[in-house]
């Protein structure tokens, strides 16, 4: 089953930042992510992964700032 980032930030009530119609069909760790997954950031000692993971779509919270280019789509959640 497929969802759009933008059907994922309107059941967690959350805003997209980037493609809301990327889509994804699985799960993946952000250190691991691949195409067509979703992944989440959570961990600070993670954030490194943002800037690298191929994930189509990351989690994260409202307040996550980028201090470098993102290339996946980011669902801004609360925490």
């Amino acid at each position: 089953m497929k969802f759009t980032a933008a059907q994922i930030a309107g059941i967690l009530e959350g805003e997209v930042e980037g493609d809301p119609e990327v889509e994804v069909s699985k799960l993946s760790k952000i250190e691991e992510g691949i195409p067509e997954s979703l992944s989440f950031l959570s961990n600070p000692k993670y954030t490194q992964y943002i800037y690298t993971t191929k994930a189509s779509a990351v989690i994260v919270d409202k307040n996550f700032k980028a201090e470098n280019k993102i290339s996946t789509t980011l669902i801004r959640v609360n925490d």
